[in-house]
């Protein structure tokens, strides 16, 4: 009985279990798994969204996939799980719940949310991507952001370096400093290759565009690798103090840009040196153009404008033979070799706007700079790069730190505020074109005379050397006088030309005290002499100076006229020697001589005529050359001597006469010394200087002019003029010729 009772119940319960197989088999599937791993982030995955197709009474069911919202980020990185608080919610970083940029184009790999907004997972993704270059970099990003590559994708219109208006990225020669890359800097796959991350913090900065260190107050992040650029602080090119409402062409003011970007653009720059400012549409030069785009009439800089005549620019360096250790630019305002032909002297040659005042200058308030490339704050140290033959000025009479400590150039400046070529040169602002920092009559038909007599009178600083009573005639011109010249010439608007006149700066180079010795300063006010006195040519021991306009003179040297041989002690009017004055400084004055005529050196002799008399203060008894004092040595008076034909210099019979009074040439007079003897040159027949002893003359030589027979003797005695000529200076030697 009780055996068919559990019979008929086991029946029972199969017949039940097999009626019920069709309905389970037409269920769906439960994933024992959601609720355990994604349900824990996606709720949606739940069995009732994912396999239902239908919300709940908490939450409604929500057809279109979207991006998750930053928060279920934040779940879990609130410290729950991991704390990124730190790094990623309580600084800057990449924006969120905003529309990307307009114009931007956001590949389809990144997702927006349902407002078109930019999220966490827009970049970011949980489950990982095959392109993942590892979890200690990739961050469970959407792809790889090897050397940024993912950035740009997006940013595109940031790389392309200065010629797309952006910061070059890509390897440098400047290696990525440590303290950026321990401030979370990252540098690219290569050794100094710089990468959007090697200046940029997506998660964590706390400055402002994710930068990796404050870049707004001091400018930090830029001076990291450029140091060189730090002397623009607190400068006049630190436009936080100077211009603290100018904005550049992003329309930020300094506080907002930060010291440097003011003036330059780390992207979206002009691409002359991602320039920040405006600049012209078109231009000529470029490299100017930076510079006037502040220093002009309607610019930041007004008051600094260049006024007056300055130092040229755009002249070619190469063109010029110049070398100097300084930067060359091209009209494009890129940095060239010196040997390029391209290459031009600009404003950025000299000056570097980031260069950091003196010493003295950042004692001022506030502090000054001139931002010259000087090195020790020397200025003349710059000038020197170029006009290396001027500098040994440096430490020489004409260097008024030394001799005019407390003069003041045009704009005030004592030489050693101005330095010792500001003290005679203004690079901008002067007043003439060669650049006078001292003032100088407007009026002057020969300015080149002026610069020097600013200094040279009686109220300036050099009132000790001033010119006056007799000297060497200037604004002549050599051309006219049949005289030519390898020493400079100037015209009227004090420039050198090759038909100028002569002026004070012909004969004396204002920057070498001594021709033969650069360094030669002639120190503790030395008295110059022919050897120095910043002559451009020596006048001593060798007439060197005079002969380059008096060549024929020149033969002088080393003949029996040449005192430095036959009386090396006697002196000229000035006190000076042979060796002092020089050969020709023996007879003649240059400066403030003591006579007129010849601007003679020595005290006059005996004689009735000038020409006479300037022999005779030598050959005379006591005089230098007083074993040549002739029995006769004048010709008789009034004989009314007339040399037409014969007073043409340079030909054969050439028989000067001379004004008693002014020695100037005359056609009918009397015979003095000078119209037999030239006095510069021993031998007629031979143009040529002397040999250094002191022979014998004889008719033949003597400093005689060449004769030939038809001489003018012969006009008044004949056949007897041969004899006469032969013995003038000792009657009783003459034996006239009996006439049949």
């Amino acid at each position: 009985m009780i055996r068919s009772r559990a019979c008929i119940l086991i029946l029972l319960f199969s017949s039940m279990l097999f009626y019920s197989l069709p309905c389970l088999a037409n269920q769906a599937p439960r994933n024992p798994n959601s609720a355990k791993e994604c349900a824990i982030c996606h709720y949606r995955w739940i069995d009732t969204f994912f396999i239902d197709g239908r919300g709940t009474d908490l939450v409604p069911y929500q057809e279109t996939k979207v991006v998750a919202e930053p928060e279920i980020c934040f779940s879990c990185h609130d410290g729950s799980v991991a704390d990124s608080r730190g790094k990623v919610y309580n600084d800057h970083r990449h924006p969120i719940n905003k529309p990307p940029p307009p114009g931007m184009e956001i590949p389809a790999i990144f997702p927006l949310d349902e407002h078109g907004n930019m999220q966490c997972f827009t970049c970011h993704t949980a489950h990982g991507v095959s392109s993942e270059m590892g979890i200690e970099r990739a961050v469970f990003v959407r792809t790889s952001n090897d050397n940024s590559s993912m950035c740009m994708m997006c940013h595109k219109g940031k790389d392309g370096g200065p010629a797309m208006g952006n910061h070059p990225i890509g390897t440098t020669e400047r290696p990525i400093p440590d303290n950026l890359l321990n401030l979370g800097s990252i540098e690219g796959s290569v050794t100094n290759q710089i990468i959007c991350q090697t200046c940029h913090n997506v998660h964590g900065s706390p400055f402002d565009n994710f930068l990796v260190e404050n870049n707004r107050d001091s400018g930090q992040l830029c001076l990291d690798c450029h140091q060189e650029k730090g002397g623009l602080l607190n400068s006049g090119h630190d436009l936080r103090r100077t211009a603290a409402e100018a904005k550049n062409s992003k329309g930020q003011p300094p506080v907002q840009s930060g010291i440097c970007g003011a003036c330059h653009l780390v992207h979206g720059a002009e691409k002359t040196v991602l320039w920040a400012r405006p600049l012209p549409a078109k231009s000529k030069n470029r490299t100017q153009d930076l510079c006037t785009s502040c220093h002009s009439k309607t610019g930041l800089a007004s008051e600094k404008l260049i006024k007056g005549y300055s130092h040229p620019v755009n002249i070619s360096l190469r063109d010029k033979g110049m070398r100097p250790d300084l930067p060359a630019f091209d009209l494009t305002g890129r940095r060239v070799q010196q040997e390029a032909k391209d290459a031009l002297l600009t404003c950025p040659t000299c000056h570097d706007p980031h260069q950091a005042g003196t010493a003295r200058q950042a004692t001022m308030t506030p502090p000054r700079s001139s931002f010259l490339r000087v090195k020790d704050g020397k200025a003349e140290s710059l000038c020197k790069q170029c006009h290396s033959k001027q500098a040994s000025v440096v430490g020489s009479d004409h260097d008024l730190r030394k001799t005019g400590a407390t003069t003041k150039n045009t704009q005030g400046q004592l030489p050693g505020e101005s330095g010792p070529c500001g003290v005679c040169h203004l690079v901008h602002g002067a007043q003439t074109k060669n650049l006078w920092a001292r003032k100088v009559s407007s009026k002057s038909a020969y300015p080149a005379q002026d610069l020097c007599l600013t200094c040279h009178n009686s109220k300036g600083v050099a009132n000790t050397k001033v010119i006056a009573d007799h000297s060497h005639p200037v604004d002549i011109n050599p051309e006219k006088r049949n005289i030519s010249t390898t020493l400079p010439l100037y015209d009227s608007h004090g420039e050198r030309k090759s038909n100028g006149v002569i002026a004070c700066l012909t004969c004396h180079n204002p920057h070498q005290w001594h021709p033969r010795k650069p360094t030669s300063h002639g120190n503790n006010h030395v008295e110059g002499n022919a050897k120095n006195s910043f002559l451009r040519l020596a006048a001593a021991p060798e007439p060197a100076l005079c002969s380059n306009c008096h060549p024929e003179k020149a033969y002088v040297e080393k003949s029996d006229h040449d005192l430095n041989i036959t009386a090396p002690t006697a002196t000229n009017t000035m006190g000076q020697i042979p060796e002092e004055s020089g050969v020709c400084g023996v007879c003649h004055i240059i400066h403030n001589g003591k006579n007129t005529v010849r601007l003679w050196a020595r005290n006059y002799g005996a004689g009735k005529g000038i020409m006479d008399r300037m022999c005779n203060s030598c050959h005379t008894d006591g005089g230098s050359g007083s074993n040549k004092v002739p029995v006769v040595s004048t010709h008789p008076e009034k004989q009314l001597i007339a040399n037409p034909g014969r007073n043409i210099k340079g030909k054969a019979n050439y028989f000067p006469l001379f004004d008693d009074e002014t020695a100037s040439p005359i056609t009918i007079g009397d015979i003095s010394c000078a119209s037999c003897h030239d006095v510069h040159q021993w031998d007629p027949k031979k143009k040529q200087k002397g040999n250094g002893e002191n022979p014998e003359g004889k008719a033949t030589n003597s400093f005689l002019r060449m004769q030939t027979y038809n001489m003018i003797c012969k006009d008044c005695h004949g056949l007897d003029s041969l004899y006469r000529f032969k013995y003038y200076h000792d009657s009783k030697k003459r034996t006239p010729i009996s006439t049949p």
